[in-house]
């Protein structure tokens, strides 16, 4: 459910850009503002949970931060189409992803539950031993949701690192500037 309706909003946000002719760049830095809220507000609430379905509910906020900042047309908004491809490519490659590997995580989080009658995080070691398939189940698909090469979230993040380092080599000061905070984000 996680993985398919908070992307409603953001298919909302992307049929009401395309019909918008005036100030594409004031409305970018905009979305791009907010998309870097949501995804601190996020990850700093899900790294402060001790429940593991909210922890991945609060990490598909800052999952919709990332979609957000690649989503948000700046590369329209300034002008440059490579840079907007980049953003498009890497946003909408995310949602594909992240619906993939959130909906994988709740249904192993339901299975671990049904399993130890326990959400606790604190409470959930030696999970490995006593279900060693969903254990490597879950280290997987938890790689893959951290961006780390070779799996599928690297790919959409990668795009739009490149997106926005691209957009470092443009001749606005107020842009370079929001791409160094909005790339700070991630360090």
């Amino acid at each position: 459910m996680s993985g398919v309706m908070i992307k409603m909003g953001i298919y909302g946000i992307l049929r009401v850009l395309g019909y918008v002719q005036f100030q594409k760049a004031e409305i970018s830095y905009f979305i791009l503002g907010i998309a870097l809220l949501t995804g601190v507000y996020g990850i700093v609430n899900a790294i402060m949970q001790r429940d593991l379905k909210r922890m991945l509910a609060f990490h598909s906020l800052e999952n919709i931060g990332i979609i957000g900042l690649g989503l948000g047309m700046v590369g329209l908004g300034i002008g440059d189409q490579s840079i907007a491809y980049l953003g498009f490519a890497g946003g909408i490659f995310h949602v594909l992803n992240h619906s993939l590997f959130k909906s994988q995580l709740f249904f192993g989080a339901g299975s671990v539950y049904s399993t130890t009658h326990t959400r606790n995080i604190e409470r959930l070691g030696g999970l490995i031993i006593k279900m060693p398939w969903m254990g490597a189940f879950f280290l997987i698909v938890s790689l893959s949701i951290s961006g780390l090469p070779p799996f599928n979230g690297f790919i959409s993040e990668f795009l739009l690192y490149k997106g926005m380092v691209q957009s470092l080599n443009t001749d606005t000061i107020s842009n370079g500037v929001f791409m160094i905070v909005t790339s700070a984000r991630w360090c």
